[in-house]
């Protein structure tokens, strides 16, 4: 088997690849004849823009023995020992089970390939037909996650972090035109990604090399090199939708519309992949000021000021807010978003939507709560009784608070002044009115009263209500109470008996401080 061109053969170099991130449509070479060289020098550059050019590295190639992954087999070889990079090939070869005895054919022909190179090999059947009955999807879906699944297992197994695959540019013209026709969103638009987990959470990278080259460079090259190959009979079928697109649509839309379809799809990815990145970034910088809190598991947005932002930020930070509990967003589509959307604009409280994660979105008057749907329920948080030291400074670590208290000589013309205090953390009581000893706590079942300004007493539970306050918060607000019971609902209100008037002479002071800036306390 040669690798190098037949004599005699007619030679033009390719251009070299631009030095930026993400697959592009470079130009197109449908009837340029190509030297292996210059091929490799493309495929050199490539990987080291992505920073995948170490020494040693360790590969797993899906070989299906079709023309584009044989040729990245033989191109990642030659290049390793051109480079002198000392990598180490092993080939994957997934049996899908559904093309009988040509299929057992492609799986002996990889390993032979893989014999004659002196290559790992390692194999793995399936019976996807069998898989679709149980599971549901199509053959196609099911296919390929069983395919990528394999081939993380194959990598893992030998300590590999690369999986290379041989998805090529006409490969992503037309997952693109697929996506078109599927309603998709800006994401399906920008195609194929070249690099990326190989599954959401994984350290192994699915990587595309041959991403920026078209068919017929593959398939010329193939002939130069004089490479045995096999066909898929499913590639001549119209049985599946990518053969559909493959046969029928796509010569139909360059032959009725624009001969260069493949180019222009490939054009409108680029752009797509440049605003995404955009919005990504915007995306992120908005995020920040939305969050209400924050945890691996649990994170919990500011609805009004969600919907005060642009539609497609909006969608943006929704989109990162899933993606960062799940670890990934590869099977949440528009109409996912645009429900998590109609949800935050509905008026009613407690309503919850599911979105792929499986992730929960609930919400909770003026927040939108995202937790994975299998998270166990938080348990309510205890409020442990403390007593406070009046003057002094009294720790509440159940609140993430320091009360501290003092008590001032208040003249008449000053009573006006204080009460007009906006700082929800700072209130003022009338001492006079005050049955010692005060202590905090959480609510009980029964607590009532006055809130200040209001025309009368109320349950605090009812309170709550007139607040908006969502049930976490419920559970870590406490309650400052004396003899006679709650004096203030912290830091939303003081009750009426407390406040100051024209004839206090003795007031407390009582300021709220958290006790780290880690731990904001209250809500």
């Amino acid at each position: 088997m040669s690798l190098a061109p037949t004599a005699g053969q007619p030679a033009r170099r390719l251009p070299k690849i631009a030095a930026t991130l993400g697959p592009q449509p470079l130009d197109f070479y449908t009837d340029a004849t190509v030297t292996w060289d210059a091929f490799l020098e493309q495929i050199r550059d490539w990987l080291a823009v992505r920073s995948l050019l170490t020494a040693g590295a360790n590969w797993v190639i899906g070989a299906s023995g079709g023309p584009d992954s044989t040729l990245l087999v033989h191109a990642l070889r030659a290049l390793s020992e051109r480079e002198s990079l000392g990598w180490k090939l092993h080939l994957a070869h997934f049996h899908h089970g559904l093309r009988g005895r040509e299929a057992d054919e492609d799986e002996v022909f990889v390993a032979g390939l893989a014999d004659r190179l002196g290559l790992p090999f390692h194999a793995e059947h399936a019976d996807i037909r069998a898989a679709v009955a149980a599971q549901g999807g199509s053959t196609e879906e099911v296919a390929r996650a069983r395919r990528y699944e394999f081939l993380e297992r194959v990598a893992l197994q030998v300590g590999s972090e690369l999986v290379a695959v041989a998805h090529h540019a006409d490969d992503n013209a037309e997952t693109v035109l697929h996506r078109i026709c599927r309603g998709t969103g800006l994401r399906g638009l920008a195609g194929i990604h070249d690099l990326r987990p190989i599954r959401p959470g994984s350290h192994v990278r699915l990587v595309r090399p041959l991403l920026a080259q078209r068919r017929a460079t593959i398939d010329e090259l193939c002939r130069q090199l004089d490479l045995e190959t096999r066909t898929d009979s499913t590639n001549r079928s119209n049985e599946f939708t990518r053969g559909r697109i493959r046969r029928i649509v796509m010569p139909l839309l360059a032959e009725q519309l624009n001969p260069n379809v493949s180019e222009a799809l490939l054009r409108l990815a680029e752009h797509a992949r440049w605003l995404g990145t955009y919005l990504e970034d915007a995306a992120a910088r908005t995020f920040d000021s939305l969050v209400v809190s924050e945890s691996p598991r649990h994170i919990v947005l500011n609805t009004r000021a969600l919907l005060s932002k642009q539609r497609i930020i909006q969608a943006e930070v929704v989109r990162r807010a899933i993606t960062l509990i799940t670890g990934g967003d590869q099977d949440l589509g528009f109409t996912h978003i645009e429900s998590v959307l109609r949800l935050a604009e509905s008026g009613e409280s407690g309503k919850e939507v599911h979105v792929p994660g499986p992730v929960v979105v609930r919400k909770q008057y003026e927040r939108l709560d995202f937790r994975p749907l299998d998270a166990p329920a938080d348990p309510p948080p205890e409020i442990s009784t403390v007593f406070v030291a009046v003057p002094g400074r009294t720790p509440l670590p159940s609140l993430g608070f320091v009360l501290t208290v003092e008590t001032r000589d208040v003249a008449p013309d000053q009573v006006a002044a204080l009460r007009r205090n906006r700082n929800p953390y700072e209130e003022w009581l009338d001492l006079e009115r005050i049955r010692p000893p005060l202590l905090v706590r959480g609510r009980r079942e029964g607590d009532r009263f006055h809130p200040l300004g209001a025309p009368g007493a109320k349950s605090i539970a009812d309170f709550f209500g007139d607040e908006k306050l969502d049930p976490d918060a419920r559970l870590r607000t406490g309650i400052l109470c004396d003899q006679q019971g709650p004096l203030w609902v912290m830091p939303l209100r003081i009750d009426e008996r407390a406040k100051l008037r024209p004839t206090t002479h003795t007031a407390l002071r009582l300021v709220l401080t958290p006790l780290s800036p880690q731990n904001p306390g209250l809500p």
